[in-house]
């Protein structure tokens, strides 16, 4: 039986896939993805929000490197449960413990979470196929509300929105709780970057128009930088 200290250190290499995670070579000038992406000042950061129609107000910038060894110290951890829980390692439970992780470091992605902080729908960028037109509106998921998808993995919830906003800061470098956003029936998270522009760009305009379409509803967009972070990790 491997060990759990092997399978943290398998773990820990999947660190390398938050720029491109799961997303194949070719892909890679279909989806627009900058391979040297540069460091943004946070005023840089603010032009591109505008281009992006990303209020000010709602940025916020995410610590990848609080955020990505979180995520795989929980992975250690559920690692570690399932080997205590059986007396072989179960490989499809493994299997599908490291596509969840795989999934939550993904540079693109999007999460809905009802008004009590608990998540209801999470997307990223490598379950949209083909990547042109790259339509985020993957099996319909879009066209309810709240929207939802059938695929597994995605339908794996760990994280609340608190976790999220344990791991960001505001653009004075503030720390954020859930206390201090607005009283809302629903709250979206958006990571968003420059060296992944397309993704970015067209999930950006597919909230925007989404949250537009069900003014019944109040909802909270909370749009995540991670420029900065994903190149320093």
């Amino acid at each position: 039986m491997k060990t759990g200290n092997y399978y943290f250190l398998k773990a820990s290499r999947i660190s390398i896939l938050f720029l491109f995670s799961g997303c194949q070579l070719s892909y890679r000038v279909l989806l627009g993805i900058d391979t040297t992406p540069e460091w943004r000042l946070n005023s840089e950061i603010i032009q591109d929000a505008k281009k992006l129609h990303i209020p000010i107000e709602s940025i916020y910038i995410l610590d990848t490197a609080s955020y990505r060894n979180t995520i795989l110290k929980n992975l250690h951890s559920n690692l570690e449960v399932l080997k205590s829980d059986s007396t072989s390692v179960d490989s499809v439970s493994i299997k599908k413990l490291y596509k969840v992780t795989n999934d939550d470091l993904h540079a693109t992605q999007i999460r809905f979470f009802n008004g009590e902080e608990a998540e209801i729908f999470k997307l990223v960028n490598c379950y949209i196929d083909p990547p042109i037109p790259m339509n985020w509106n993957v099996q319909g998921c879009f066209n309810s509300f709240p929207p939802k998808v059938l695929i597994e993995s995605l339908n794996t919830h760990y994280y609340d929105l608190n976790f999220f906003l344990s791991h960001i800061s505001n653009l004075k470098g503030d720390s954020v709780s859930f206390s201090e956003l607005p009283k809302s029936d629903y709250y979206v998270i958006i990571f968003w970057n420059t060296f992944m522009k397309r993704p970015s760009r067209k999930l950006i305009k597919t909230i925007n128009k989404y949250i537009d379409s069900y003014p019944e509803y109040k909802i909270v967009p909370i749009f995540i930088n991670n420029q900065n972070a994903t190149i320093s990790n």
